[in-house]
């Protein structure tokens, strides 16, 4: 493009985000964007069909993903490596732990709102965790990361439940048979309480009290970075950590040794 048509096209560009209003002209960084375009239609070798789409953040942002969702969903995604099961039953995690789960082991996502995909390896159920279509200690391993803080509590538009929480716990105890795992995230402090209607806090002794079957394997504090239980203890208000659980179901054989 020749100066004189870049500058043309650049008034223009300039002229319809004035008319229009656009919130970018008020973008801190958009005048390097333009500066960057500037630059790039004045090399020879640029492409002749562009269009503009400003990504004013990238350069300098690398912290906005969400960091409990990134150390949990690793956290999982190994414990469910060792452990090995034949197939694994998901109950509302993210979408891209479980379609990347499910390309390596059969997996069934249970969820109010199902995924709209179609991918092998991958099974998508519409059920919620507090009423899942599987028989009484059928299931060998359930993982349900940051989900049952949040139900019933119409966040997503399943049926208000003051104690949809714990018939979902009840649920899951329910259909895991013995010695079959159950991984889990869910918000934990020293003092349990709800913010309505994000979600539910717990203490990690409310959650040992209402899986009596289970016996913990395994577990991780997010604050959001990985750290000690006893920082627990200096949470304040309606403050969180993130707690990952490893439960195995008890045996006969568990039982009696």
């Amino acid at each position: 493009m020749r100066d004189c048509e870049l500058t043309i096209a650049m008034n223009e560009y300039h002229k319809y985000l004035r008319q229009s209003r656009s919130p970018l002209l008020h973008h801190p960084r958009f005048s390097f964007y333009l500066e960057d375009l500037t630059r790039y239609l004045s090399m020879p070798t640029h492409e002749n069909r562009i269009s503009l789409w400003p990504c004013l953040d990238d350069k300098t942002d690398n912290t906005s993903f969400d960091k409990y969702y990134f150390y949990q969903d690793t956290w999982v995604a190994r414990k469910i490596f060792e452990i090995h099961p034949k197939y694994i039953v998901d109950a509302g995690s993210t979408a891209l732990l479980v379609g990347v789960i499910s390309q390596f082991v059969p997996t069934i996502s249970v969820d109010v709102r199902p995924l709209p995909v179609s991918l092998r390896g991958l099974t998508c159920i519409r059920a919620s965790i507090t009423e899942l279509p599987f028989k009484k200690r059928t299931v060998e391993l359930l993982s349900s990361m940051s989900v049952i803080e949040h139900v019933g509590l119409g966040r997503y538009g399943d049926n208000l439940d003051t104690q949809g929480s714990v018939n979902a716990f009840k649920e899951v105890s329910r259909v895991i048979k013995p010695g079959g795992h159950f991984l889990f995230s869910i918000p934990v402090s020293h003092t349990p309480g709800l913010s309505f209607n994000a979600h539910r806090i717990f203490s990690k002794q409310q959650i040992l009290i209402l899986l009596p079957d289970f016996v913990l394997q395994d577990e991780v504090f997010l604050f959001p970075e990985p750290d000690s239980e006893t920082k627990v203890a200096q949470l304040k208000d309606f403050q969180y950590c993130v707690w990952c659980a490893h439960m195995v179901k008890v045996t006969d054989q568990m039982v009696t040794a």
